[in-house]
């Protein structure tokens, strides 16, 4: 078996070559992401694993050459597949498999480091006074997790355990969670009475744009936003007009709408959001560990692998 696995970073390829040696599976890699100019080299695989660009929402040939190609399966490297065109996938029989569970503690570890004012301070373009930047203690909150799948929960139940106040709100009821003593509360409660909102959701046609402005008005005045899960869940233009009115204590945004992956600094909000001292912006690391770059590998391949020998996998989005 041959798979080709597409936008592979130096950290990730020492876990592909092991994996591909454990399982006796010839994998190839490129440090490049598909496009018209290597689609081609598809031909010669079993499978293929990539993450895909904005050019899959839009371009139906792409998915002719895979089919053309021989490719029945497509293993998006990520949790979210908001870029692959569905109508698309299904009108020629392309399954999609994702990676819907990789390390979210590192995520989770990354959202509480944010909670506070010191990575804000360790970001000021200019030198300021220390004491300028005070925090808050964890016990003096109110955290509202929208969000409570597996990374979701582990935020909340870390945040319980250090002493806040910590409110959910999910699509499924968590009596696990309600049993450590933290809220399911409904979306707006979750709005109102939250002095961080931190999201933890993926991005679809329910969530795209849920923090508009309408929403974002019903937050504290002096609340704090956290999003490491994808950026247009919230209305950026919104979200601007807000911070040009005052509002906001803090702005933690490891994803940004429109955003390619990788490349924040050439989105068209990046400078808009950098002209507030009150945004931090990172460049999509949240995940980035050494942990969650080897399961996102291995089970990106482990996907591809199974569509092709069996005809399904645990982690199938499109079949």
């Amino acid at each position: 078996m041959k798979i080709l696995f597409y936008n592979v970073a130096d950290i990730e390829k020492s876990f592909i070559d092991q994996w591909a040696k454990s399982n006796n599976v010839t994998v190839k890699t490129l440090s490049v992401s598909i496009d018209y100019n290597n689609i081609e080299l598809t031909r010669d695989y079993d499978a293929v694993v990539f993450y895909p660009g904005k050019a899959f929402l839009t371009d139906e040939n792409l998915y002719v050459q895979l089919v053309q190609n021989g490719m029945k399966q497509i293993s998006v490297k990520s949790t979210g597949y908001d870029n692959i065109n569905f109508t698309f996938a299904e009108k020629y029989h392309l399954s999609i498999t994702n990676v819907p569970n990789y390390s979210p503690e590192s995520v989770a570890h990354f959202t509480i480091m944010l909670l506070r004012h010191i990575p804000i301070y360790l970001y000021q373009r200019q030198v300021a006074h220390r004491k300028d930047f005070i925090g808050q203690e964890l016990t003096d909150l109110t955290i509202g997790i929208y969000g409570a799948g597996r990374l979701g929960s582990l935020v909340a139940k870390t945040l319980k355990y250090m002493g806040a106040r910590v409110l959910v709100h999910s699509r499924t009821n968590k009596p696990e969670l309600e049993q450590l003593g933290i809220e399911s509360v409904d979306f707006k409660t979750l709005l109102t009475a939250s002095d961080v909102i931190s999201i933890h959701v993926p991005l679809n046609e329910k969530t795209h744009h849920l923090f508009d402005f309408d929403n974002l008005s019903l937050m504290k005045q002096d609340a704090m936003l956290v999003n490491t899960a994808r950026g247009s869940i919230i209305d950026t233009n919104a979200l601007i007009d807000h911070l040009q009115q005052g509002k906001f204590k803090g702005v933690a945004l490891d994803a940004l709408e429109d955003e390619e992956f990788f490349e924040i600094t050439a989105n068209p909000y990046y400078q808009a959001l950098m002209a507030f001292d009150n945004v931090l912006i990172t460049p999509h690391i949240a995940y980035f560990t050494q942990a969650a770059v080897r399961d996102i590998a291995i089970t990106a391949l482990e996907n591809a692998r199974d569509i092709v020998m069996n005809g399904e996998s645990e982690n199938i989005v499109l079949n």
